[in-house]
């Protein structure tokens, strides 16, 4: 049995079960979604929880009460350089209050389709994709998940394997990504509001004018959705200053989906 054990536990959030619990339903008492069906994909921002936790429930919210047999992670690396993309090579993730099983028959077939890469090191201290699992856990209903982690890679390439995902129909793609980082207050709310806008109109020539550092994984799900005539939806955006209260250098936040 190969485990990822937890890299940002404690620190991006709790490590007590009862402590995230309590973290994770105070997010779902402010949060209000009108859902319109079962989203095929979300997009959702993976910083620490007491910045982006709110934002992130909005998106998994929409999700809640859908089946999905695998939760399928898109997460941008930020500690290993590299090309290409790497699928997780674990059995398990291992989580507070619950291990979550690898859907190897998946991930190796995407691995093998798309001629990707499984290196281990780029997956164990990532907390781009682990962020996420706290979302996973309370919200969907699924039999267990999949971890891909890219580097140095083209959304075109990245949309073709999301294509594969969406084409079976039983999985939900999620993509982690924050948005823009360290600018003042307004101006972080004038670059963001071209993802917001792109996001809604489904025109990357509009995203492109925005920032997020996963902007390969944001290109490629509005690339699959223009695709699959998937319809999107933006449910939430802020930025650290609306929640911290500095406003001099802040990152921004936003949660979609795509039915």
């Amino acid at each position: 049995m190969k485990i990822r054990y937890p890299a940002v536990e404690g620190s991006f959030y709790p490590s007590d079960e009862s402590e995230l619990d309590q973290m994770m339903t105070e997010f779902e008492k402010r949060v209000i979604v009108e859902k319109t069906g079962s989203p095929k994909a979300i997009i959702a921002p993976h910083a620490g929880l007491f910045y982006s936790g709110l934002t992130a429930t909005y998106a998994y919210k929409a999700a809640e009460g859908s089946h999905y047999r695998t939760a399928v992670i898109f997460a941008p690396s930020h500690r290993v350089a590299f090309s290409g993309m790497s699928g997780a090579g674990f059995d398990e993730y291992q989580f507070v209050g619950k291990n979550f099983k690898v859907n190897r028959e998946l991930t190796d077939s995407l691995i093998k389709k798309h001629n990707l890469t499984s290196i281990d090191q780029v997956h164990l201290y990532e907390h781009s994709a682990e962020i996420q699992l706290p979302f996973v856990k309370k919200y969907l209903d699924v039999e267990n998940i999949s971890v891909f982690v890219y580097g140095d890679y083209s959304h075109n390439k990245l949309s073709e394997v999301i294509d594969s995902v969406l084409e079976e129909g039983k999985d939900l793609v999620i993509i982690s990504s924050d948005l823009s980082h360290y600018h003042a207050y307004e101006k972080c709310r004038k670059i963001d509001g071209n993802i917001v806008e792109g996001i809604k109109k489904l025109d990357l020539s509009v995203i492109d004018m925005g920032e997020a550092c996963g902007m390969t994984g944001v290109k490629a799900v509005v690339s699959s959705a223009k695709k699959k005539t998937l319809n999107p939806a933006v449910l939430d955006y802020r930025n650290s200053g609306d929640i911290a209260g500095d406003r001099s250098g802040v990152v921004g936040y936003l949660s979609a989906v795509f039915y």
